[in-house]
């Protein structure tokens, strides 16, 4: 009887503690311990929120250096998650090159065709796979992803899927051949087509672009931020005739450049070379005539 009851009692008191910890609100994974910025531990119970804009200042150490809107530098840590940190521009179509890689969305039917023209096209780089987390995989890994994803048993006239893959090219017409995986699909794109590059990278980056972070500090020190969300963007457009970085020409075209030019220069040569001779003859000439006319000067004597 005496077991029983204490047996009782314990399990009273166990509930108790239970119901305490959850009306406190404080799950398992969120009484342990953060990590602070830079890897160490802390001993607080939870990090700080914030969320400022800035100014990129640079990259030190896999550091971000942002200025803050208040001219305070910020240290930031780039998320765990690569899709977290993106740089975002708008490009046209000339910027593209064969083999980039490139993500959009729309209607398709059983036979792969498009229902509409796409108006907006994603151009990114490739990231290392095992950075990625969960569903992200497959907004970088080519594929044909369908954005229903419990589709009925019954087959439908139009689906809507997310494509994934390799530019093969873009037509005159303004059709945009894309290798996805193993499926080849065109699509046609609308005329006024967006493209938007966005880069989980700083490739395109440079001092001064504006920049978002959300993220963490560990209080009262909000200059040193963990950050959960970085998004860099610029008002630069990748692919215009005012680009700072121009294509690249064909070395062909650049050989023959080259060649024609040294033609031209050894025609100019040529030419040169007979005036010069030409005008040697006329003196010659000259001086001849001269010598004619003092010898019949000489003999009128």
């Amino acid at each position: 009887m005496t077991m029983t009851c204490n047996h009782l009692i314990h399990c009273r008191a166990l509930a108790l503690l239970c119901g305490v910890i959850a009306a406190s609100g404080i799950s398992r994974q969120a009484s342990a311990d953060p990590p602070a910025f830079g890897g160490g531990q802390t001993t607080a119970l939870a990090n700080e929120v914030t969320n400022f804009k800035g100014k990129l200042k640079g990259l030190e150490r896999g550091v971000l250096s942002i200025t803050r809107e208040d001219g305070v530098d910020v240290m930031v840590q780039p998320p765990d998650d690569i899709a977290g940190f993106t740089f975002v521009a708008t490009a046209k179509p000339a910027f593209l090159q064969r083999g980039n890689l490139v993500r959009f969305s729309g209607a398709f039917g059983p036979t792969g065709m498009a229902a509409a023209p796409i108006d907006r096209v994603e151009v990114f780089q490739p990231v290392p796979a095992q950075r990625l987390r969960g569903h992200a995989r497959e907004n970088f890994v080519p594929g044909v992803y369908p954005v229903d994803r419990h589709p009925p048993n019954q087959p439908v006239a139009l689906a809507k899927y997310n494509i994934v893959g390799s530019l093969m090219g873009i037509n005159a017409a303004g059709v945009m051949m894309v290798q996805a995986g193993k499926q080849p699909l065109q699509v046609q794109l609308a005329e006024n087509a967006a493209f938007e590059l966005r880069y989980n990278n700083l490739n395109l980056a440079k001092e001064g672009d504006p920049v978002t972070v959300v993220g963490f500090y560990q209080p009262p020190d909000d200059t040193k931020v963990k950050a959960e969300r970085v998004t860099i963007t610029t008002d630069r457009v990748y692919g215009e005739a005012t680009d700072e970085t121009p294509r690249r020409r064909s070395s062909r075209r650049t050989r023959r450049e080259t060649a024609e030019e040294k033609k031209d220069v050894a025609e100019e040569g040529k030419d040169a070379a007979e005036e010069k001779k030409d005008a040697a003859e006329e003196k010659a000439a000259g001086e001849e005539a001269a010598e004619i006319k003092k010898d019949e000067a000489d003999e009128a004597e």
